[in-house]
């Protein structure tokens, strides 16, 4: 049994060389990609992927091979070479094949790639000949009168000759004489002469007769005033066929001159053809170009089956490891769970490698360089060749003794099965044993305890997960799973009572072994919920810091442009004082009073004051120290600084790390472990007057109409810490009248609100009972 063939077979290597023949452009390279093999050594595999590591670059930068510009005329060049004079057709695809040849050439000379630049040196077009080729023809395909201005000649006295004898057997056609003669008056061609349909009785003396119709009546005549014409004319006609085949001839001739080149670089052309599928291929299952070397490492990172990766299913990636130390991996785990497809997965993986193909596996994957790889996947039973199942695995188990070295990579599914299974189960052990003894690298499936729980530190131990009563296709590295026979078998519908009954029969070693394995799997599966609901929460808390984020800075943005508005309102406000003042000094001067000018001047200070606020230069901000426990404006709350950068620093705040502007910053206002100074509750019939607030303005209000509660909570623990990064005292709550619900929550709020001092309810020049006035 040739097993090299079957592993290929088993393996799917002819799907993945339909896909190769499916990515090349030009028949050279469906032909090498057909018959694609695996390399023979390391060197040539090395030189070919870094061809595929050029064109990847190349494809990166938006640079596309033309190769598709070049057609397949290697049978054209084999005629012309063997000295066959090749016709009008065949001359013009070979003009046309030297064009896309020499464009395909003059890509390559551009490239700063050594290889792609190297293979410009073969691939050249033969651009006289080209230029010749092209200049010899029309564009209906026939030879040009230009490029050949005898053969034009000829073709003008074979149009002359042909019109004169038009026109004579026209004239002859007109004579009264010949009326009653013809059949018809029309002119027609018998054995590449013209003649005349004549009433047979007439035949005779009128010319030369060249046969009749098939009722007798007619005779077709070549009248005697044409027969020395049509006879210049044939002889004008074979000057010509002569002087056209001594052009195709002369033109066939220097194709065939160039023939043995152009054939090289047609070759050539397809086999980076070839390298430019590789390419696509890689590109079509997202892959990568590994690292590979020739110390029997297998190191993959998210390797996925390159088929399943090549028909956009959503694939579970899988980390592989093999090493001098781990030489043999077994994989467990219940039927339909992903064993034999990671089994593949390693198997197509390497047989890509060894035809420099990219594997769909993540960057910074390893995949060394092995040679043989032997596959056993499926039955061998063969009626006719005398194979039972476990005499055909027996078979595979023998010839992997065979050809076990270092360098080797044996895959087994199944191993030993179809027997006893204590004795496939032994004869399991001892077989893996024996490979992992001669330094191959070994990958086997199977549900055999025994090998689940060997302790060979050369032999791995990992589990296809099984959670939630269903495969997840994820492999877990050092942690074996158990078959679930008992449990798929309950999840297909088998009645209860066989299970029940099956639970009995297993004998003890084994029902506690099937018992921990199942409690192995359940203790997995709360893990791995565990770290999904903590990788939910994760990320939960990073929208909410990202969330915040946004949020003050859309406030930042919004202060920014009520200053803008401030200052260009006080400007506009200075000026009308200005003009209002330019009045009164007429007036002083017309009936001067002292408190006039008084007045004018104070309300010029005032805007002038107010001007001089919005231009005021911006205060440097805290510069907290790494470690140092801070109050945070954005959130009212203290945290402790865990790094510094440019003008913002990362603060732990409970549970959540943010990103804090330094302006956002300030010295902690208590020391830990002291409480902070109890906030006193303002009466709600305080007078208002008593508190200074000052004026109400869009910066320092808060709107917070039709919200609910939690939401208002939320903006008036932003908008505190906002009013204390701005250096403000007071802030304005704006919550309407309703139906009193929300302006009562967040009076019940602000008793516990952090960096709230007092609140009271608004004055009636502040907006009355429907704003709460608070002081921070």
């Amino acid at each position: 049994m040739d097993f090299a063939a079957r592993t290929l077979a088993t393996l799917d290597w002819d799907a993945v060389r339909a896909a190769l023949v499916d990515a090349t452009r030009t028949p050279m390279g469906a032909e090498r990609a057909r018959a694609l093999r695996p390399l023979p050594t390391w060197s040539a595999g090395q030189e070919a992927y870094a061809l595929v590591a050029e064109l990847v670059a190349a494809r990166l930068r938006g640079e596309a091979v033309p190769v598709d510009a070049v057609g397949d005329f290697r049978a054209e060049l084999g005629r012309a070479a063997r000295g066959v004079v090749l016709e009008a057709w065949a001359l013009i695809a070979v003009g046309r094949g030297l064009h896309g040849l020499g464009l395909l050439h003059d890509w390559l000379a551009e490239r700063e790639s050594p290889r792609l630049v190297g293979l410009a040196r073969v691939i050249e077009g033969n651009r006289g000949a080209e230029r010749v080729l092209r200049d010899a023809f029309e564009g209906d395909g026939t030879l040009s009168d230009r490029a050949f201005p005898k053969l034009a000649a000829l073709r003008e006295r074979v149009h002359q000759l042909k019109m004169h004898v038009h026109d004579t057997l026209a004239a002859l056609l007109g004579e009264d004489g010949w009326g009653d003669m013809l059949m018809e008056r029309y002119v027609t061609e018998r054995n590449g002469r013209l003649v005349v349909p004549v009433k047979v009785g007439f035949r005779r003396g009128l010319g030369i007769v060249h046969g009749t119709s098939a009722s007798g009546e007619t005779a077709y005549v070549e009248p005697g005033a044409t027969v020395e014409l049509q006879n210049d004319l044939r002889e004008a006609e074979d000057a010509l066929e002569q002087e056209t085949l001594r052009i195709l001839a002369e033109l066939s001739d220097m194709v065939g001159r160039i023939a043995v080149a152009t054939t090289a670089a047609l070759e050539a052309a397809g086999g980076l053809d070839l390298a430019a599928a590789r390419t696509e291929l890689g590109f079509r299952w997202n892959g990568s170009i590994p690292e590979v070397r020739q110390a029997g490492v297998v190191q993959l990172r998210k390797a996925r089956h390159p088929l399943l990766a090549l028909r956009g299913v959503e694939v579970v990636g899988n980390d592989l490891h093999l090493d001098g130390e781990r030489r043999c991996l077994v994989l467990t785990g219940p039927n339909a769970g992903g064993k034999t497809v990671a089994l593949k997965t390693i198997g197509l993986c390497a047989l890509c490698v060894r035809a420099a193909i990219p594997i769909p596996a993540g960057e910074g994957s390893r995949l060394d360089w092995f040679e043989p790889i032997l596959a056993d996947i499926g039955d061998l039973q063969s009626v006719a060749g005398d194979l039972s199942t476990f005499s055909g695995h027996l078979a595979a188990l023998r010839e992997a003794l065979a050809v076990a070295q270092p360098g080797a990579l044996l895959l087994v599914d199944e191993v030993a099965v179809g027997t006893d299974p204590a004795q496939g189960a032994a004869l399991a052990a001892a077989v893996v044993e024996e490979l992992v003894a001669r330094d191959a690298r070994v990958v086997i499936t199977t549900h055999y305890p025994e090998l689940k729980a060997v302790a060979d530190p050369r032999i791995a131990v990992a589990g296809m997960e099984f959670a939630e009563g269903r495969p997840t296709y994820r492999l877990v590295a050092g942690s074996p799973s158990g078959s679930q026979g008992l449990v798929i078998a309950q999840r297909m519908g088998l009645p209860p009572a066989v299970i029940e009954r099956a639970h009995t029969l297993l004998d003890a070693g084994a029902a506690r072994l099937a018992r921990l394995a199942e409690q192995l799997d359940a203790e997995r599966d709360a893990v791995a919920r565990t770290a999904r609901q903590l990788q939910a929460e994760r990320d939960g808390l990073s929208a909410r810091e990202h969330e915040l984020a946004e949020r003050e800075a859309k406030l930042d943005r919004q202060l920014a442009g009520e200053r803008g508005r401030l200052l260009d309102s006080t400007r506009a406000r200075l000026k009308q004082m200005e003009e209002e003042l330019r009045t009164l000094v007429k007036e002083v001067h017309q009936a001067p009073t002292l408190r006039g000018v008084n007045d004018a001047l104070a309300t010029l200070r005032g805007a002038r004051g107010e001007l001089d606020d919005g231009d005021a230069a911006p205060v440097r901000p805290y510069a907290p120290q790494v470690g140092e426990r801070v109050w945070v404006a954005t959130v009212g709350q203290h945290g402790q600084v865990l790094t510094t950068s440019g003008d913002s620093a990362e603060v732990q705040v409970r549970a959540m790390k943010l990103r804090v502007p330094l302006a956002k910053l300030a010295p902690a206002r208590d020391r830990p472990g002291e409480a902070a100074a109890p906030r006193a509750e303002r009466a709600p019939e305080l007078p208002p007057a008593s508190d200074g607030a000052g004026v109400r303005l869009p910066h320092n209000t808060c709107d917070l109409r039709g919200k609910r509660l939690a939401e208002a909570e939320d903006e008036v623990t932003t908008f505190v810490g906002l009013l204390k990064g701005q250096g403000e005292r007071y802030g304005y709550l704006l919550h309407g009248h309703g139906t009193g619900a929300l302006k009562s929550g967040l009076r019940t709020f602000l008793r516990r609100a952090p960096g709230v001092r007092t609140f009271r309810p608004g004055d009636a020049s502040e907006g009355g009972d429907a704003f709460t006035v608070i002081e921070v």
